[in-house]
């Protein structure tokens, strides 16, 4: 085993005389089993490769015994690929998985690492054990730019929620490049404001505008339609806006979307439509989206219509 040049990248002076592997079983397992949510691979994972470009992380890391720490630390500290302060990084990481934060510390504070690199890997290490809601303190410092900014947005919203994604979104604002990331993020948005995930949507490339704006209709016809629906017929659509909209709501079809278009016909002035909406829903005897009395509305609607009423 090589012997690191700088005595304080020795394994006694980073780990300290330990005599059995810091990782016991279900630290392990633990890890194996975030990896697992992380897509195969951890953010730990994707330092090592990018930056050590060590193989085979899988195999190395959890390490599985005393022997295989060692050959991990070993690892690290003789890559010809690392300076000293990648390699200080990677080591204070793994100082982290240790039950108490003390030897990441002292160790962080020997070697003098940057508090930017100790609040980065930080953020890493705690999205690599999923605690995410720990992460976005970190994540969001104005002296840290995460690497892997996709993969951040789309584990925030899979396994901790819509805040965190958009809380991340917000304060980074990282490009998203792939469909996927956007469409996640816009989902994020669609969750915790409709008007927010509209006004985004039309900052989306062209191809993807009209399939948010049905995205955004259907979430809304669907959930907590009593608030949500009445917020679609006051959205400022565009022309090219209104045809998928009300496309949408003639495709989906049932009560709530009916009445839906509806009250938006009215709101257009296309009274016309509107009433012949109100005299079916009338006549079904639906209560509508809030409990609109449809055969008053229509009695309404024939009324300011007076001669202009088509027979």
């Amino acid at each position: 085993m090589d012997i690191p040049e700088d005595p304080a990248l020795e394994f006694r002076a980073v780990f300290g005389a330990e005599t059995k592997n810091p990782y016991p079983k279900s630290r392990v397992e633990e890890i194996q089993q975030h990896r697992q949510l992380l897509d195969g691979e951890l953010f730990f994972d994707n330092l090592l490769i990018s930056f050590a470009k060590i193989k085979d992380v899988p195999t190395h890391y959890p390490p599985h015994s005393l022997s295989s720490l060692k050959s991990l630390h070993n690892l690290i500290v003789t890559s010809p690929h690392l300076d000293s302060l990648k390699k200080h990084a990677l080591l204070y990481y793994l100082l982290l998985d240790l039950p108490t934060q003390q030897q990441a510390t002292a160790f962080a504070q020997r070697v003098l690492l940057p508090q930017n690199f100790m609040d980065l890997i930080t953020a890493l290490h705690l999205l690599d054990t999923l605690s995410l809601e720990d992460s976005i303190r970190f994540l969001t410092l104005p002296a840290v730019t995460p690497p892997l900014p996709e993969k951040i947005l789309h584990l925030l919203y899979k396994h901790g929620n819509p805040s965190l994604a958009v809380t991340f979104i917000s304060a980074v604002q990282p490009v998203l490049e792939s469909p996927e990331a956007m469409e996640t993020y816009f989902q994020a948005q669609l969750r915790l404001s409709p008007e927010a995930a509209f006004l985004y949507s039309r900052q989306a490339p062209g191809y993807l505008q009209a399939k948010f704006l049905r995205m955004l209709v259907d979430y809304c016809i669907n959930t907590n339609p009593a608030v949500n629906a009445l917020r679609l017929v006051n959205l400022p659509f565009t022309e090219e806006e209104k045809k998928v909209f009300e496309e949408g709501l003639k495709s989906m079809g049932g009560e709530v979307a009916r009445d839906t278009l509806v009250v938006w016909q009215m709101h257009q002035g296309r009274v016309d439509e509107a009433l012949k909406g109100t005299k079916a829903a009338a006549a079904k005897g639906d209560a509508g989206v809030s409990g609109v009395d449809w055969d008053a509305l229509g009695r309404g609607l024939e009324k300011g219509l007076g001669s202009r009423l088509e027979v």
